[in-house]
């Protein structure tokens, strides 16, 4: 089994001081400089990564006990929808959906996410394959009976799942019944969880993967039974709870639950606090401009919309009202304050009527006034970090909340322009080790039974169905860098005849497919020669043609000479005569020197032109013997044989790309996100997770 030499082994987990020294040092930085501060772990579901921040709470727990911290769903933006995807003609409101790159692409379903062990995120475009793997689509898919099936299976994301609602009207996910999505929430967990279970190769390993799914889906049913009103993000929050303590061991310490929904409740009761005070800047007057500026600058290009794109007045907030929708904010130059819903606009200040804001508070006693106490008022994109960040300090795994950088960016801004810009505190940034240390998974001595059933896209990577614990920890770089070099050995295979020797290395079906393809491609050959040779004759035909058409000009042009020198001076002489009789003679000689020149020239001529007549028409017989030779049965058998196999062979191609891909992309990011319930799922004695907390390395990223 290759190995990584630069890849360290994960140490001692359990010794007393084995947590790293970078986590150590950021939490003792923590309690220090942000006494008190809880730190707020924000996620859009329950069931992926989020609740692998147990780590943190764990060295919380060690080096500093009393900081509380809180864990939130993020549940004030819309649920996932797919307009037009088959699904949602169905009888559900909900459905389970795959992500590819041509009937679900585009699809975001943060709020119903779930991947298998393994299973990753990201897919396999139609444009990287093409791209980096130097494959043509449009060859592979000219003898599969559905391209866009063959596609869709091609760029699907190995292990993912996501849950979207399927009405033409749309939902936040706080607004979601979880009595409505239930059915379709359990088939998603027992169905994730049973993929996972393959994954493990050992029956009893598998069995108590199956076990774990069959507790979360009894927690998911108890919660629902005895919540009868409850919403999705209910669910979440206990569910939350439930991984922390499943990680832990024990009861979470000093952690508490709560959505986006309730930590941006807006009205005049919690105007004042520091989360709000950065919407001030988009209100008053005298900085509204430069911050609107400052926001669209730092959303410029990164495929968040600039506020022109939302409507005059626009702001960088959203108006959340229970069972309505998320609407942007409008403050208008004429005074008109307006939230834009997707299905309507609420104007909750008229122009002229002197209500419009100035300031947060005057803005929360607005719109209480007019929508009520129980909305949120949402940060769009950049803007939603700076609220929460005046309060807590943001937990994020490496890689996540891609918008961070760009937030940063606009405070920056604000700060250059001396923009009185409240203060917020700094990300806290959790890296893991989470394929180092599986390693750490126990496994009696000698116990090749228990291992781990690679999905196909690591099966074709390291070139085995199965490996062990420890192996695949050491290995798991060296997977990354295989995947890199494969994809540059395909993506330099130039021809059909290179690309049908790499395939036909290891044998099997494709040394027929070879063998198949050679024997058309001598067919052809066959078929080429003989088509050549009477194209041969054509050619020397056309040589021919050539020439009697330049000797026939010649001729004609000699007859135009002589013509002038022999014939012109006589008719001069009959025109001047005035002598009947010698006019009749001059007439008489020209008659001569006609017939004269009809056997000099126009004889000659003639030859040459039903010569070149006779050529033509034998060119003429030539080419359809040509054309029957080259669209003979043989040749359009040999001719589909080819053209089949290269297909076939572009396809495997793009399947070998699409699975380099995957590994490239899914192990990296699986790394740094693992799903939380995986841990439990493939080492329920806990070590495996231990050992993650305790090579957990944590940094600092400024905001």
């Amino acid at each position: 089994m290759p190995t990584d030499s630069a890849t360290e082994t994960p140490g001692d987990c359990f010794a007393p001081a084995s947590f790293t020294s970078s986590a150590q040092t950021v939490v003792g930085e923590l309690a220090a400089q942000y006494p008190g501060v809880p730190l707020l772990a924000l996620g859009q579901t329950a069931l992926w990564d989020e609740p692998t921040k147990a780590t943190l709470r764990r060295l919380l727990d060690t080096f500093a006990p009393g900081t509380p911290m809180t864990v939130a769903a993020h549940d004030s933006d819309y649920f996932a929808k797919l307009p037009g995807h088959p699904s949602s003609a169905g009888a559900s409101d909900y459905a389970v959906v795959p992500h590819d790159d041509i009937r679900t692409r585009g699809l975001w379903s943060a709020a119903g996410e779930m991947s298998a062990f393994f299973g990753g995120e990201d897919v396999p475009t139609q444009h990287e394959i093409e791209q980096k793997g130097g494959v043509s689509l449009a060859k592979t898919t000219k003898f599969v009976p559905d391209a866009a099936q063959f596609v869709s299976d091609l760029t699907t994301a190995w292990g993912w799942s996501g849950i979207i609602y399927t009405r033409w009207d749309k939902k936040i996910a706080a607004d979601v019944p979880l009595r409505e999505i239930l059915p379709v929430l359990l088939s998603q967990i027992v169905t994730t969880f049973e993929q996972s279970a393959n994954r493990l190769k050992k029956p009893e390993r598998a069995a108590d993967a199956l076990a774990l799914g069959e507790t979360v889906c009894g927690w998911v049913e108890a919660f629902a039974a005895s919540h009868l009103d409850a919403s999705l993000t209910d669910l979440y929050a206990d569910l939350l709870l439930r991984f922390y303590e499943l990680l832990l061991g024990a009861p979470a310490k000093n952690l508490s639950v709560s959505s986006t929904r309730e930590l941006l409740r807006f009205n005049t009761q919690t105007a004042h606090l520091p989360r709000f005070a950065f919407v001030d800047l988009f209100l008053n007057p005298a900085t509204r401009k430069p911050a609107l500026n400052a926001y669209n600058t730092a959303v410029s290009g990164s495929g968040a919309y600039t506020l022109d794109s939302f409507g005059d007045g626009a702001t960088p907030f959203d108006v959340v009202i229970p069972e309505r929708g998320r609407g942007t904010l409008a403050v208008l130059t004429d005074g008109t304050v307006r939230v834009m819903l997707p299905s309507e606009t609420l104007t909750v200040c008229p122009p002229g009527q002197g209500c419009a804001p100035s300031s947060v508070a005057e803005l929360a006693k607005l719109l209480e006034a007019q929508l009520g106490d129980n909305i949120a008022l949402v940060g769009k994109a950049v803007a939603l970090l700076p609220m929460l960040a005046a309060e807590y300090v943001f937990a994020f795994h490496e890689s996540a909340s891609g918008y961070s950088d760009r937030s940063a960016d606009m405070l920056d801004e604000m700060r250059r322009k001396k923009l009185p810009v409240p203060v917020v505190y700094p990300i806290l940034r959790v890296q893991y080790a989470t394929w180092d240390t599986l390693a750490a998974v126990p496994v009696e001595p000698g116990d090749t039974r228990d291992a781990i059933n690679l999905p196909p896209y690591l099966q074709q990577t390291l070139g085995r169905a199965s490996i062990g614990f420890e192996d695949f920890a050491l290995c798991w770089r060296r997977a990354v860098s295989l995947a890199e070099r494969d994809l540059l050995t395909l993506r330099n295979l130039r021809s059909p005849r290179e690309l049908l020797a790499h395939l036909n290395e290891d044998g099997g079906e494709w040394e027929t497919r070879e063998r198949d393809y050679e024997a058309a491609r001598l067919t052809l050959l066959g078929v080429n020669d003989r088509a050549q040779a009477v194209q041969g004759r054509v050619y020397t035909l056309y040589d021919q043609v050539r020439r009697l058409q330049a000797e026939a000009l010649r001729i004609e042009r000699d007859k135009g000479n002589d013509f002038r020198a022999r014939i012109e001076p006589i008719r001069a002489k009959i025109a001047a005569s005035m002598n009947a009789e010698e006019t009749t003679a001059l007439q008489g000689s020209i008659e001569t020197l006609q017939a004269e020149r009809a056997i000099t020239f126009d004889i000659e001529i003639a030859s040459r032109r039903g010569n070149i007549r006779y050529a033509l028409a034998t060119i003429r017989e030539l080419k359809q013997t040509r054309l029957a030779i080259e669209r003979g049965t043989d040749a359009e058998a040999a001719r589909q044989t080819l053209r089949r196999i290269e297909a076939e062979a572009e396809a495997a191609k793009a399947e070998l790309v699409a699975n380099s891909l995957r590994t490239l992309h899914a192990l990296p990011h699986t790394n740094n996100r693992p799903s939380a319930w995986w841990f439990p799922l493939v080492d329920p004695s806990g070590a495996w997770f231990s050992c993650l907390a305790a090579t957990t390395e944590l940094r600092w990223e400024a905001l």
